[in-house]
């Protein structure tokens, strides 16, 4: 981690710094807050590029405010150009989920291209009290290219996660309001606090290998406190379902995102004795035909998966081809539960799981695989599952009196 919170850093000297901005603070803290938001990873600086060159902008992770629900990082203003703020300050942004889209706040700016995401205005972001261009009077003073910059910086992290979840990013400047003051159109333009501002860019995306080395720490961070049995899920869908069936709680769950594969790999390099690998069928599903990159832009095939084993337990061709025409797992479930064949397509399905996953591991690591669904709640499981389950529960519940 970064020792000290500076404005920036540089770490190729060939590079072409363009001038610091508020928007490229905000972006840079945006893209590390929905990184460590959807895939616990630890960011210590962004790089934003401009047509006249490249900033490498150090931010930093504020943990009081970071959790399965939202994460927070900032990143350091100063020295701007003028009409920028030159002030040293920090530019915070928030990304949290949206549970209740009832709720939503009706002066929070929308981008057309991600119907998902939305930005608000926190502490020391101003208001317009009066139209500005792209900014309509009574709205936040986050002008039109630093907010196309900020959303394509999550979107592009959410893409990477499949593009299911709806965010709220909050951009706030605990100075703000000192700084608005000073300025002398301060009681004519807006009020409350300063205006993001600056040039539309680009901002470095996250990668497969990010993704990967948070699954290493999260393995090793286990394993330091000697756990020998892991808890595994791509993500918190199904939590409560897993959390009343399993009675198993995914607050230390080693997250695997899309790569359950490599995290068998990883868990097995790293000494591991039993995987519990719980979540929603979805995802999961997929390891039946021996697809351990779940990503939907990588590969799907469920509705396959599902066809093949309604063919093998004796399903009609009709039926066959109505399950191919199904979209979700729950409408092909929902069909499947009427026919009656349910619980048989379902015990193949973790029959193939449980052969895939086996030679994944090539034996060394005792394993157990459960399927959930919001809908139909346990699904199934693989044979062992329920052994390894009592390990699993023991020792992740021994972590958790740990980490209190």
């Amino acid at each position: 981690m970064n020792v000290m919170p500076g404005v920036s850093t540089v770490t190729n000297h060939n590079m072409v710094q363009s001038p610091i901005s508020t928007g490229d603070c905000a972006a840079a803290a945006a893209k590390a807050a929905a990184a460590n938001l959807l895939f616990r990873i630890d960011t210590e600086s962004v790089t934003v590029t401009h047509e006249r060159g490249s900033r490498n902008i150090s931010v930093f992770r504020n943990d009081m405010n970071c959790n399965d629900d939202s994460s927070e990082y900032y990143a350091i203003m100063e020295g701007g150009i003028a009409p920028d703020i030159r002030d040293r300050a920090r530019i915070v942004v928030n990304v949290s989920r949206i549970k209740d889209l009832r709720k939503l706040n009706e002066k929070a700016h929308i981008d057309i291209r991600y119907n998902n995401l939305f930005m608000q205005g926190g502490e020391g972001i101003g208001t317009a009290m009066s139209p500005l261009p792209d900014i309509n009077s009574g709205d936040y003073l986050i002008e039109k290219n630093p907010r196309m910059l900020i959303f394509d910086a999550v979107a592009g992290v959410v893409d990477i996660s499949d593009g299911a979840q709806i965010l709220m990013i909050t951009i706030s400047c605990p100075e703000g309001m000192m700084i608005a003051a000073k300025q002398p159109m301060v009681q004519s333009g807006f009020s409350g606090g300063i205006t993001i501002m600056g040039d539309y860019g680009q901002v470095s995306t996250v990668h497969q290998r990010d993704i990967t080395e948070s699954i290493d720490a999260q393995i090793g961070k286990q394993i330091g406190f000697g756990v020998k049995s892991i808890l595994v899920s791509p993500g918190s869908y199904c939590a409560d379902k897993i959390s009343s069936q399993l009675h198993v709680n995914l607050d230390t769950a080693i997250r695997c995102y899309n790569f359950p594969g490599y995290t068998i790999d990883k868990a097995v390099e790293s000494g591991v004795e039993n995987m519990l690998l719980v979540g929603n069928v979805g995802k999961l599903v997929k390891l039946a035909a021996g697809i351990m990159n779940t990503s939907s832009y990588a590969s799907d095939g469920r509705r396959e998966i599902f066809a093949a084993h309604t063919a093998l337990v004796g399903g009609t061709a009709i039926q066959v081809r109505t399950v191919m025409g199904c979209i979700t797992c729950d409408e092909i479930l929902a069909l499947l539960d009427s026919w009656g064949l349910r619980d048989r397509v379902m015990n193949s399905i973790m029959m193939a799981i449980a052969n895939c996953v086996r030679m994944r591991c090539q034996g060394k690591l005792r394993f157990g695989v459960a399927l959930f669904s919001e809908e139909y709640g346990l699904l199934g499981q693989t044979m062992d599952t329920k052994n390894v389950l009592v390990k699993v529960s023991q020792e992740q519940f021994a972590l958790s009196l740990k980490l209190k």
